[in-house]
């Protein structure tokens, strides 16, 4: 068993700003992450609202905040936590690798894509249907696709593709989007892209792989179908924190915490994309890492 003052648990923006902020203070820190170092800021096309950079691709900022992780001298440890639970005034990490004892936690765990729930989506993954346009975004270079959704990441991904495929087609069940006006305006501008709304999926098409959509108008009930050999669904996220045997998640499996990133139970803190916030963006994510942080030596200091 591995013991550390704090046990930082994911390597994305929030979880970096927070270790090396304790690192600095002295505090025996470590990361724990399952995947790759980055968080969700390496399947980021590009990344065009972080200060310092007019835009970068998302594995080069990845990559650029790992180097501080590394630079710095803070313990990383690549494994998976699969159980949280609190053990006398400590708290026990059960990893797939190794167990670790730890004074206070930082939950940095973020979100996973959340999926449409159609029969043989399993099925088409990899075979037409993806959650992420940079990782596979060329494999339909020059191709017919389709992006489902409405937010700024369904946006931003439409946008990417737009650039690659030969026609992008976007479908959202709501005439207004909730991602940003100006990214919409971005992508109507493309002279290859047609935007479908209200309309929803019903049904994924193909033999041994994906070869079209079956939609359908919510208003008037039309349906069509779309001829596609690519589909990317980006509707929302899932928390990724169904390891935690702490009451300490709301209904939706987010953890709300205070103004000093605690939760409800003393010395577990949690800050970025897994909080109940409605904007998730980098910079706030390194925001509650550096609040986090000082909290946490604060709390170890009691």
């Amino acid at each position: 068993m591995k013991k550390f003052d704090c046990v930082v648990v994911g390597c994305g923006p929030t979880g970096i700003g927070a270790a090396l902020y304790l690192h600095s203070k002295g505090i025996k820190v470590a990361i724990v992450e399952k995947s790759t170092p980055g968080g969700k800021v390496n399947i980021a096309p590009r990344v065009d609202n972080y200060p310092g950079f007019h835009e970068i691709p998302g594995p080069d900022l990845a990559v650029a905040l790992f180097e501080r992780v590394m630079n710095s001298g803070v313990t990383f440890i690549g494994d998976e936590i699969v159980d949280l639970q609190k053990q006398g005034d400590k708290f026990l990490l059960k990893g797939l690798s190794e167990e670790y004892l730890a004074k206070a936690v930082y939950l940095a765990v973020g979100t996973t894509e959340r999926k449409i729930g159609l029969p043989r989506e399993d099925e088409f993954f990899g075979k037409g249907l993806s959650y992420c346009a940079l990782c596979d975004g060329h494999f339909f270079k020059g191709q017919d696709v389709l992006v489902i959704g409405g937010g700024n990441t369904a946006l931003k991904e439409a946008i990417y593709l737009a650039g690659l495929a030969k026609h992008l087609y976007l479908i959202h069940r709501r005439n207004e989007f909730r991602g940003s006006a100006k990214l919409v305006e971005e992508l109507k501008a493309k002279g290859n892209v047609t935007i479908l709304t209200p309309y929803v999926p019903l049904e994924f098409l193909g033999e041994d792989s994906l070869s079209g959509v079956r939609i359908q108008n919510k208003e008037t009930g039309e349906e069509k179908i779309l001829e596609v050999q690519g589909v990317f669904p980006l509707v929302g996220q899932l928390p990724n924190t169904q390891f935690i045997n702490l009451d300490i998640k709301n209904e939706y499996g987010n953890i709300p915490v205070d103004k000093k990133m605690m939760t409800s139970v003393p010395g577990v803190f949690a800050g970025g994309d897994v909080l109940p916030r409605d904007i998730r963006q980098i910079y706030l994510a390194e925001h509650d890492g550096q609040v986090a942080g000082k909290a946490i030596e604060e709390y170890l200091g009691k």
